[in-house]
């Protein structure tokens, strides 16, 4: 246990090396092994080996096809709903409710109030801009990177079988082969059950948002419902990405109404992800405290940015499944 423990020790110290040695090979390859199991998702409603092997083939090219949709939808809205956005606060401005109310305050105050409202369009407009030219810049690598993953994964499915009986014996020499197998049979098991969960909570998330969308009647429902659903993978930081976007439209739709219509949507979205399902979920299922999955996405979230807040979770698994198995002896991942 001793030599194993050390091996995956050593592991351990290169993969955080690779991480900023060769930030992008490292990256794709976790993100394959994550996305793997992403797409094996669908297979555990199927026995037939055929059968399962068409519905990876078809989640695999559906991501693709998402995610083109996504890139070539998101960058014309954000850019053609900004304008609306800064002509909705100028009508404010220039408006002469806004301008009666104004004179009941002291001057100081009225002109303050002036100054924050100036400032925050030119903010949201610098910052959608900004967003837009990111994601146009970006899109071809991101479609890169998603092809690559997503090829990545698929070997890496049909290929599981010769990494446990041939690769695990060459790169781990000497080691307890039982031991090994069981550690690496538990967190592959934990890891599937946070994919598992991470999908049922992102689709519920999605459904509110595209919902919520419809029901406001904000154009391109289904769009928002994808976004959603797919940013909820990178925990507490997908409901920004999915707000820029909805708030623009919501704005350039329903003016500030919508602003508001869109902002409830998403707190909704937001209680049901933190507060009703994550808890109900993640923390019951991965026996996990809430508080600890908090602090370790941030933690590591600082470190390695979003890709940090993707693997913040498996990286917690990680740990407990080692410290379960390595340190407490109790084979079962769990730390009591």
């Amino acid at each position: 246990m001793k030599t194993t423990r050390n091996w995956l020790l050593a592991y351990i110290a290169l993969y955080i090396a690779s991480l900023y040695l060769f930030p992008l090979t490292s990256r794709i390859l976790t993100l394959s092994l994550i996305l793997a199991m992403l797409i094996e998702v669908p297979t555990g409603f199927f026995k037939s080996e055929r059968a399962r092997r068409l519905a990876t083939l078809l989640t695999g090219v559906g991501l693709v096809v998402l995610v083109v949709y996504l890139l070539s939808s998101s960058i014309p809205m954000i850019i053609s709903n900004i304008s609306s956005f800064g002509n909705e606060i100028d009508r404010i401005l220039e408006g002469e409710r806004f301008n009666r109310l104004m004179e009941r305050f002291p001057e100081s105050v009225a002109g303050s109030v002036k100054d924050f409202l100036g400032s925050l369009n030119d903010m949201m407009i610098g910052f959608a801009l900004d967003t837009a030219r990111k994601v146009a810049a970006g899109a071809s690598s991101w479609l890169t990177g998603t092809v690559l993953l997503v090829i990545g994964s698929v070997y890496l499915l049909r290929n599981k079988g010769n990494f446990s009986e041939k690769i695990v014996p060459i790169v781990f020499p000497g080691c307890d082969r039982e031991g090994l197998r069981k550690f690496l049979g538990g967190f592959n098991r934990d890891l599937q059950n946070y994919v598992f969960q991470r999908t049922l909570i992102a689709l519920a998330v999605g459904a509110v948002i595209g919902v919520g969308a419809f029901l406001l009647g904000i154009p391109h429902p289904l769009f928002f419902a994808i976004l959603g659903a797919i940013t909820n993978y990178i925990p507490y930081v997908g409901v920004v990405i999915t707000g820029i976007p909805f708030l623009l439209v919501g704005n350039a739709t329903h003016g500030l109404w919508g602003v508001f219509g869109v902002i409830v949507v998403l707190l909704v979205a937001g209680v049901i992800d933190g507060w009703v399902m994550t808890p109900a979920l993640m923390s019951n299922r991965l026996q996990i405290n809430w508080f600890v999955i908090l602090v370790a996405v941030i933690a590591i979230g600082e470190l390695l940015g979003i890709y940090g807040m993707i693997i913040g979770i498996p990286a917690l698994l990680f740990i407990r499944r080692f410290w379960s198995d390595f340190v407490m002896c109790r084979n079962d991942g769990i730390l009591e």
